[in-house]
């Protein structure tokens, strides 16, 4: 169940909202005090999405915001009526990232709901991915993951980083064993490769990761999990996206 915070002066006022909401399957808290109170303002680091109601005005949002993490959390303004240009410029100097209309039919609130919620994560996976390289994080034979640290052999390391540098796209056997061995593709050079996709599965295994990692796929070669990627190039879980956007991040994989 993904969590929703909502700010309000009056928790009256946002009895409809939570109604839909909760029918939406979100876990919703509402608090009139969090904004007003800044050492309360660390609870916001708790939610997903935030909720600013239109009962708050834009003088009081620009004096708290900068206390909420919003490089996790999306930001979203309340309002009755489709907001106008202007309002929607202050918002963007406010850096609230979108806003959601009260006043929408149960089907568009959810549909524009889930847009904002896409288009967040969307843009908050491909800035992490260039904030932190996977490839850049291997020293010495060493990964280090949220999960904890992984230590390689040689040939370990050479073809972990040859799958990193794939992106989740398969290599044949025949490109790993030309890279690993200086006579290519044997019987026995194959079944090293086994050991060692193994070995490698086994050591994130015992770090903590209990999501498939190295994947196998008969004809086509080895590659990294399209998840365990992710985890690598973010050091964020995929289970930490809400489940429409996890489900429709697998789709687009198997698509590739």
């Amino acid at each position: 169940m993904y969590k929703v915070l909502i700010l309000t002066k009056n928790i009256l006022a946002e009895q409809q909202l939570q109604k839909q909401l909760q029918l939406l399957d979100y876990e919703v808290f509402c608090s009139k005090e969090s904004f007003r109170n800044l050492k309360l303002l660390s609870i916001t680091d708790f939610f997903p999405v935030i909720m600013l109601s239109e009962t708050i005005s834009n003088l009081e949002i620009e004096k708290f915001l900068p206390y909420i993490d919003q490089t996790n959390s999306l930001v979203v303004r309340l309002v009755m009526d489709e907001p106008n240009e202007e309002e929607l410029r202050v918002w963007q100097e406010l850096g609230v990232t979108g806003g959601l209309e009260k006043s929408l039919s149960f089907d568009g609130f959810r549909e524009e709901l889930v847009r904002l919620q896409n288009a967040f994560y969307k843009e908050l996976h491909e800035n992490k991915k260039l904030e932190s390289p996977a490839i850049d994080k291997i020293e010495n034979r060493t990964i280090e993951t949220s999960a904890g640290r992984i230590y390689f052999s040689k040939k370990e390391e050479r073809l972990f980083k040859m799958l990193l540098e794939a992106k989740g796209i398969l290599i044949p056997r025949s490109d790993i064993c030309a890279v690993l061995w200086s006579e290519g593709e044997t019987d026995s050079n194959r079944s090293q490769l086994s050991c060692i996709t193994t070995k490698i599965k086994n050591k994130f295994k015992a770090a903590g990761y209990q999501g498939d990692t190295i994947i196998t796929k008969w004809g086509q070669g080895y590659g990294l999990n399209p998840d365990f990627y992710t985890y690598l190039s973010t050091d964020q879980a995929e289970e930490s996206y809400p489940e429409f956007i996890r489900d429709h991040r697998k789709q687009d994989s198997m698509m590739i």
